[in-house]
């Protein structure tokens, strides 16, 4: 069998979610959107970020932004929104889940970042997301290279390495690709060496 394939059930096994609830997060706070400030009361189908996706700041076409959609996904333009209870739009896991919408013709991006201090002895970042390669990561403006490591019912389990920064304050973003829209949940930081594959997707 092929070795590659091997490694890929095992990290399946050791980042599914039991395998790393849990274990340290650092100083970073709210990472699998299960937060908001309730209730939430759109007012244009918006709610400030502060409530929505407290922790998070956001960022569309680069600059920052204190309001973001819930319940409601944008046509055509770059958006962020916090999906929960009564959503259309897909929740990943528990009760809410983001998602980042690039602009339509993939002129201006969406993101989320937070900034804290990775765990001492992280390895790797795992993360929730509905569609491999609609997200890039990274880490004090340094790209993070990603491996899809498993599945789940309406997700893919992607992993990457952050042994590099462990110990280290900056800032965490997630950013949509280009002409890409991403649905995230359950971020992580684990203890697990993320595997060597040749089939990686690396944040541009």
């Amino acid at each position: 069998m092929n070795i590659n394939l091997i490694r890929a059930a095992a990290m399946a096994v050791l980042f599914s979610v039991a395998g790393y609830r849990g274990y340290s997060q650092g100083t970073f706070v709210n990472l699998g959107f299960e937060n908001p400030v309730l209730p939430l009361t759109p007012v244009n189908s918006e709610v400030p970020i502060t409530n929505g996706l407290p922790g998070w700041v956001g960022y569309i076409a680069g600059d920052q932004v204190d309001h973001v959609l819930y319940n409601t996904v944008s046509i055509g333009a770059a958006a962020i929104s916090l999906q929960g209870p009564g959503s259309l739009a897909p929740v990943l896991e528990g009760n809410y889940s983001a998602i980042l919408q690039c602009s339509f013709g993939g002129l201006n991006s969406a993101a989320i970042g937070q900034t804290g201090q990775i765990p001492l002895d992280a390895q790797s970042l795992v993360f929730f997301e509905q569609n491999f390669g609609s997200l890039n990561v990274t880490f004090a403006g340094q790209p993070i290279s990603l491996v899809r490591l498993g599945s789940g019912a309406n997700y893919d389990i992607i992993g990457g390495d952050i042994s590099a920064f462990a110990g280290q304050t900056g800032e965490l973003r997630f950013i949509t690709a280009p002409n890409s829209s991403g649905v995230l949940d359950y971020i992580q930081f684990s203890n697990q060496v993320v595997p060597c594959q040749r089939s990686v997707k690396t944040s541009q």
